[in-house]
């Protein structure tokens, strides 16, 4: 199970056209190292740094692909985290666009029932620098999440500085997990593109208890996309 990730970034890294000729099929591809893997504000890598790697394969407003994290035998999920996702991506009006598909968390290696789906849905609106996104991720029960329902509400703003390379974002989330609880989350944080290789820096919080792993702390991160 552990060769899965290695596959995966092994693709990521090889260098894929943005247009497949003949064929109106594009394929993005990305690697990036971090200091610390935060999912909805808590630590998937036990705050150890991690590898994540993505392909994701799109025609007209359709496109599909894959994720992978490497994560440090958290909560039984094993050493991997793979996204598999597909979904509708287009624009309904000047500077609106909507986003929505599906995306299944898989976990090899994970103890139990780890693996679940979740659909969901965006609005982005882009004036001028400045782009603000609304959107929520909804799981109905299942085994993997304790056969309650989850909702995650998410909304944020990203603007790049003009003629700096540079890109200054803000986020906040809400998870309600029924009779697990809710909480918030959110960041702040920058990153800049140097051609193809962008390097970023985020300060992640939430309103849980201050224990590791889900207390304040800075996320670096150091990506290539191709």
């Amino acid at each position: 199970m552990r060769l899965l990730l290695p596959a995966l970034l092994f693709a990521a890294a090889t260098p894929a056209a943005a247009q497949v000729p003949g064929t109106g099929v594009s394929v993005d591809a990305d690697v990036t190292v971090m200091s610390d893997y935060r999912f909805r504000g808590v630590s998937r890598s036990g705050e150890d740094p991690a590898l994540q790697g993505s392909v994701t394969v799109s025609s007209g407003a359709f496109y599909a692909g894959v994720q992978g994290t490497t994560l440090n035998d958290v909560a039984d999920y094993g050493d991997v985290q793979l996204d598999l996702y597909g979904g509708y991506s287009t624009q309904v009006g000047p500077g609106l666009s909507v986003d929505a598909g599906i995306q299944y968390y898989l976990f090899p290696g994970g103890d139990g029932d780890t693996d679940y789906a979740e659909p969901y849905a965006s609005l982005s609106y882009q004036l001028g620098p400045i782009e603000a996104t609304a959107g929520a991720k909804y799981a109905w029960a299942q085994d993997a999440i304790g056969d309650e329902d989850m909702l995650y509400l998410f909304g944020g703003l990203e603007a790049g500085i003009p003629a700096t390379g540079v890109t200054v974002s803000a986020q906040a989330g809400r998870q309600d997990w029924g009779a697990f609880g809710s909480y918030w989350n959110w960041s702040v944080g920058a990153r800049k593109s140097f051609g193809p290789i962008n390097a970023g820096i985020r300060y992640v919080d939430t309103d849980l208890p201050d224990l590791p792993g889900q207390d304040a702390g800075l996320v670096l991160s150091l990506g290539v996309g191709f």
